[in-house]
């Protein structure tokens, strides 16, 4: 389920990939916060998708979803739901 919030969630489980990004992303977290660097911890696709704090300014809301990327492309072949264009 993607929700309007831009948060994605499911009804799993995590598994071992899930686990290694968790362990990843709260590792970062902490050494950004010890070194006094503020942001929301996530893959940077201004930055080739590294791992890193992302400044707030630039998560703000009110951006509009892009529905022509290939991993949304991808979901959708995967879950087998015809995109659907306004």
């Amino acid at each position: 389920m993607v929700q309007k919030s831009g948060y994605y969630s499911r009804a799993a489980a995590a598994n071992a990939e899930d686990l290694r990004l968790i362990k990843s992303m709260t590792d970062l977290a902490v050494e950004c916060a010890l070194r006094g660097e503020a942001g929301v911890i996530g893959h940077d696709e201004e930055h080739e998708d590294r791992l890193r704090a992302i400044e707030f300014p630039r998560i703000a809301g009110g951006k509009p979803f892009n529905v022509d990327q290939v991993w949304f492309d991808e979901l959708l072949a995967g879950i087998g739901q015809a995109k659907v264009t306004a």
